[in-house]
């Protein structure tokens, strides 16, 4: 199993540092944010299991962040930091979603224990999830097949479904299946996996996924780098060897391209 990554959202130095020391050892990845908007920045740029985040920030409130994380992954395990006087706010942060709240100081033992049972409560809504979408992919194929006896599933560029070897997009309800097996995407890896699977198997420029999955533009550079990252953690997802590619390849100079073999 890849391991759980956990952002720390609080702008006291010290409750940032024993937080991190309590979780450390727990094989976490952790990451940091002392400020509101440094938080928002964060889970933009990157995808968490886990948030442990005060209420309290100054620039930016725990229930505005609360909200922006639950856009980005409604799965998303949040653990609500407050002081005896923020428990009227922490409350209100349980019926938006929250999974629980701690007072500060927190035990260290304590925190550990509600992480650990945040993380199993997202992963088993994850597991959920996954299970109902391929039932639903799996209906929808069947129904497909019924209509179209003895008929592939349509590969045609405006068409729903999207296949390459053993790869299968369904864009009407963006599942992504691979030998049978769903895809745990984000938003932006689906974007960016369409764009390759369309354009197969010419490549494609960072600048150009850029503007077709992203709607961003960006000089050379900023784009490559963007684009790398997320092709990183895209192929992670898809590559039965990341570290050797089979079907996202780079092309020097020219960007990426998908291949079917």
């Amino acid at each position: 199993m890849d391991a759980q990554h956990v952002l720390i959202v609080d702008d006291d130095a010290s409750v940032r540092l024993t937080l991190e020391r309590a979780l450390r050892r727990e094989g976490y990845v952790l990451a940091t944010a002392a400020t509101g908007r440094a938080a928002l920045h964060m889970l933009t740029e990157a995808s968490y299991d886990l948030l442990l985040l005060d209420l309290h920030l100054g620039d930016v409130t725990g229930l505005q962040i609360l909200h922006a994380a639950r856009q980005q992954d409604e799965d998303m395990a949040v653990i609500i930091l407050t002081g005896h006087g923020s428990l009227e706010t922490a409350v209100e942060a349980l019926r938006l979603g929250a999974f629980d709240y701690l007072f500060k100081p927190t035990l260290p033992d304590v925190l550990r224990q509600r992480v650990q049972a945040g993380l199993r409560k997202r992963q088993r809504a994850v597991q959920r999830r996954q299970i109902l979408a391929q039932i639903d992919a799996l209906r929808q194929a069947l129904s497909q097949l019924d209509e179209e006896e003895n008929a592939p599933l349509p590969v045609m560029a405006n068409g729903r479904f999207l296949r390459s070897g053993p790869l299968v997009i369904d864009r009407r309800h963006r599942v992504v299946t691979l030998h049978g097996n769903l895809l745990d995407l984000t938003t932006t890896e689906f974007d960016l996996l369409v764009c390759l699977v369309e354009e197969a198997p010419n490549p494609l420029s960072a600048q150009e996924l850029l503007r077709r999955a992203l709607k961003l533009e960006a000089a050379a550079t900023e784009a490559r780098e963007t684009v790398k990252w997320h092709i990183h953690h895209l192929r992670r997802k898809v590559e039965p060897d990341p570290a050797h590619p089979r079907f996202i390849k780079t092309v020097r100079y020219k960007g990426y391209f998908w291949s079917s073999q």
